[in-house]
């Protein structure tokens, strides 16, 4: 499978054999581009956070894997959000971080595979997250199914896939939509914890305001039954959770460090090369 990401790493090859002016130029179009998809990666994980959150907090039933419902739900959202002009690419990046991720991971061995875990495995994710993209709007997104070699008949397939989700998190979220007088339910507080060596991540979370969206998104849809905290926070590892206890979403500033790197060093090398790729990573430190 080769996803088409050159822009970025032939701006770098280029910067790197001239040098000089040309040099600082690619790094800072690749930095740009990093950020971008690790905020992109932000905004689906918020809503994959927020799917939790729902469940916990409305009491919803799920059959078969709620992480699989809650990257459904995600994905429903950023397709359908009118509003967000940039949400197919935070779409297209999410699924391309899952891409990666797996393709870091082929070197183990299989036992190194968590199989029990709740989630399904990276490269699924990815492409259950392409089916539903092509599934919706199979104009918009064909060359993306392409780019992941989804043949024709899966790609029709995926079609009935988006409509039965979709049609099932309507049916769900129903009972609980804000009603035609617009009273919301409870509130949701945004709070940013002190970010330390991920300043850069917590600046660029709040320019973009990526968690006061989804909490407005939330509160102008549902009506929630208590109050409810998104934080932005160091959690000394990459991580984004739900905890039921404090009614909180947490997106944690090592998580956008991690998609931050995966693209500047992983995908930008996987296109540029390994000697350049690792030019870039050591010029970082």
């Amino acid at each position: 499978m080769n996803i088409l990401r050159a822009t970025g790493a032939a701006t770098l090859c280029v910067g790197l054999l001239a040098g000089g002016v040309a040099a600082q130029e690619a790094d800072d179009v690749v930095f740009e581009e990093a950020m971008d998809f690790a905020m992109h990666d932000a905004i689906y994980t918020m809503y994959h956070e927020i799917g939790h959150m729902l469940v916990g907090e409305l009491g919803l039933p799920v059959l078969g894997k709620e992480e699989d419902a809650v990257d459904t739900l995600a994905t429903i959202w950023l397709l359908t959000d009118d509003e967000d002009m940039d949400s197919w690419n935070a779409l297209v990046d999410a699924a391309d971080g899952w891409y990666f991720n797996a393709v870091n991971s082929t070197g183990s061995g299989v036992e190194d595979f968590s199989y029990v875990s709740d989630h399904s495995l990276d490269i699924q994710r990815a492409y259950n997250m392409v089916c539903l993209m092509v599934g919706a709007m199979p104009e918009e997104f064909k060359d993306t199914a392409k780019s992941y070699e989804i043949d024709e008949d899966r790609q029709g397939a995926c079609g009935y896939t988006y409509y039965q989700a979709e049609q099932a998190w309507t049916t769900l979220l129903e009972p609980y939509a804000v009603g035609e007088d617009g009273e919301q339910g409870e509130q949701i507080k945004v709070v940013y914890e002190d970010a330390g060596d991920y300043e850069m991540f917590a600046e660029a979370l709040k320019d973009r305001e990526i968690l006061e969206y989804a909490a407005n998104l939330v509160m102008n849809r549902y009506v929630l039954p208590g109050p409810v905290t998104f934080r932005a926070t160091q959690c000394g590892m990459a991580n984004a959770y739900y905890s039921s206890s404090e009614s909180e979403v947490v997106y944690c500033y090592e998580l956008a460090e991690d998609l931050f790197n995966l693209y500047a060093i992983d995908i930008v090398g996987a296109s540029a090369g390994d000697e350049e790729a690792g030019d870039y990573e050591e010029e970082e430190e």
